[in-house]
């Protein structure tokens, strides 16, 4: 089990805010069953969001990459409009 932190950006105006609870809520249902995600923690400030992922795989570099991949697909979402990964 790998723990994976992912940071985004807003990048935009601040418009409507999304809550933490509804980020991560559309994480989950963008995560597909080969992602092997367990465990979701988003936290919100003003232009960052921490996205936390437990992704299953004993591969640190895999598990990056589909928590990396969770996370774009979930981006876009509409709600998620204007906010960038951190790379």
């Amino acid at each position: 089990m790998q723990l994976v932190k992912v940071t985004l950006t807003n990048v935009e105006p601040p418009g409507q805010r999304i809550t933490e609870s509804v980020a991560t809520d559309l994480i989950w249902s963008y995560a597909q069953e080969n992602d092997a995600v367990e465990h979701v923690r988003v936290r919100i400030g003003t232009d960052l969001m921490t996205v936390v992922l437990f992704i299953r795989s004993a591969d640190e570099k895999a598990a990056r990459e589909s928590a990396a991949n969770v996370v774009r697909r979930a981006m876009k979402a509409p709600a998620l409009q204007g906010w960038r990964i951190n790379e």
